[in-house]
């Protein structure tokens, strides 16, 4: 297992061999949970301020949301009006752009997993976790991608690339998740 923007390499089958339960790890070195804010009240204050504006969004609507959103992906702020999202594909657009932000406020790191299913399938699983160890989302990657996520990661850009945006929703942060009940109230709503 490779974990984290410094590449720690787990390999030692004596300690490391946790199947199904991988993140134990995280309670053998949870140092790897360390925050990307300077300190916790950062970490702690970009999650409020993301989950805010979804709750906002969830209980006023279009109105609650920051224009600068709306215009981007109405279309408006590129000087084409109705080019982009309308009506109830906007709103529903807004909503998975909040949900999007609430899920970067609470990544800490990401994690490589060499897993049985990487071993058929070729491909290791990508997973960014929280700093309680859950996944908050994860996908499946090329092992040679590993080192652009890494480059991605410290230039500060990997919230753009498809792993990020297309990866898949961790189980805690899903319907039923102790993260997703806000989340997906509010994705219901839209």
């Amino acid at each position: 297992m490779a974990v984290g923007g410094d590449h720690r390499l787990l390999n030692d089958p004596t300690h490391y061999t946790y199947g199904a339960d991988w993140q134990r790890v995280f309670q053998v070195v949870p140092e790897l949970l360390e925050p990307l804010a300077p300190d916790w009240a950062s970490y702690e204050q970009d999650q409020h301020r993301a989950i805010e504006a979804l709750r906002a969004y969830a209980e006023r609507g279009i109105a609650a949301v920051e224009s600068r959103l709306v215009e981007n992906l109405s279309g408006v702020s590129q000087g084409t009006p109705g080019i982009g999202f309308q009506g109830a594909e906007l709103e529903h657009q807004i909503a998975v752009a909040l949900q999007s932000s609430v899920h970067l406020a609470c990544v800490v790191t990401w994690v490589v997993l060499e897993d049985e299913e990487a071993f058929d399938s070729g491909n290791v699983a990508l997973m960014f976790v929280d700093a309680l160890g859950r996944v908050v989302r994860w996908t499946r990657i090329e092992p040679a991608s590993v080192s652009e996520v890494g480059g991605a990661w410290a230039d500060g850009c990997w919230v753009e690339m498809d792993e990020w945006l297309e990866g898949n929703i961790g189980p805690e942060y899903q319907i039923g998740g102790s993260c997703g009940g806000l989340l997906f109230e509010s994705m219901r709503d839209a």
